[in-house]
């Protein structure tokens, strides 16, 4: 179960803004409510057009309800990221966009699927950390749009990415342990790939966002990004250990007194805007079409392939 991240609010300061405008701005070309209430109509609808028989095949079910939902959330995003009290974070994210232009290896080892989770949910501003997501959720419930569906949006907006060691295949599911929780997850990775006991995964895990589905699993949401680490010009695979000490050199620094909220608000948000970023930017080592190897450690820039102070090295 992924457990919100901090105290449970009311609205944003942000979220409270944009509806007050949109209130206003009701009978103007403002912003377009049909196509937002379009966007999530029903649950229904969604059991009908994703869920069907003909998708079954193709997706797996509980992924197919996460697909649903980015789609949903990206018409959202991109009928409220002109406003004006969402301009911080639209210039953010578009900034981001075109300094790491996300698409996956080999152009950017950032993929669309990171990224796009990364922008709606993780992108932040204000004290109270609203994202593209938050302000969606409460304009969403402010237009009476499907609780089931904003149910899912809150999944997602309660996730981040998180450091997994691998512990085996069970027929099509892979079993993660989150190395600081110690979280045991049964998923199913819909890239494709299966890896091996002992790999160090560094992923998005979503949930069952409906008890009654009984699904028993949850889906790693990005294409797996294996950390390895280099040696003597060699490329092996990380340890838990290892990652277990930079998370307790590093958790201290957030200044969160609770270790766990600390580790989950390091996961979501780092220590800066673009610190999980860059560690992938600078990490990229190779890829093939179902993962992504990454190489290195957050706080030690030699260790990271694409590092400015690695760079630096090899020129001399």
């Amino acid at each position: 179960m992924i457990k919100p991240i901090g105290k449970k609010t009311n609205q944003g300061s942000i979220s409270k803004k944009v509806l007050a405008s949109l209130k206003k701005a009701n009978n103007q070309k403002v912003i377009n409510f049909a196509d937002i209430k379009e966007a999530g109509r029903h649950a229904e609808e969604m059991n009908k057009s994703v869920i069907s028989k003909k998708n079954m095949e193709k997706y797996d079910p509980l992924h197919a309800i996460y697909i649903y939902a980015q789609n949903q959330m990206s018409i959202i995003v991109e009928q409220i990221s002109d406003l004006h009290e969402l301009s911080k974070l639209a210039n953010a994210y578009e900034q981001a966009e075109d300094l790491y232009m996300p698409s996956g290896p080999p152009m950017s080892p950032l993929t669309k699927s990171y990224f796009t989770c990364w922008g709606f949910f993780d992108l932040c501003i204000g004290l109270q950390k609203e994202t593209f997501g938050t302000v969606a959720i409460d304009l969403c419930k402010f237009l009476n749009v499907d609780k089931e569906l904003i149910q899912v949006f809150e999944c997602m907006q309660k996730s981040r990415m998180g450091v997994y060691r691998h512990k085996g295949v069970y027929e099509k599911y892979v079993i993660l342990e989150d190395v600081v929780t110690r979280q045991e997850i049964t998923t199913v990775v819909p890239s494709g790939y299966l890896g091996k006991a002992d790999q160090i995964w560094f992923a998005r895990i979503l949930p069952e966002p409906f008890p009654d589905l009984n699904a028993g699993y949850s889906v790693v949401f990005t294409t797996p990004y294996v950390l390895s680490e280099m040696q003597d010009g060699r490329l092996v695979n990380g340890t838990e250990e290892k990652w277990r000490l930079f998370f307790e050199r590093t958790i201290p620094k957030t200044g969160i007194k609770d270790e766990i909220r600390a580790f989950e608000t390091l996961m979501k948000y780092g220590r800066n805007r673009h610190y999980w970023n860059e560690f992938i930017f600078e990490g990229y080592v190779n890829h093939q079409y179902d993962m992504i190897f990454l190489a290195g450690f957050p706080d030690i820039p030699l260790s990271r392939p694409h590092s400015s102070e690695s760079q630096k090295r090899e020129s001399y």
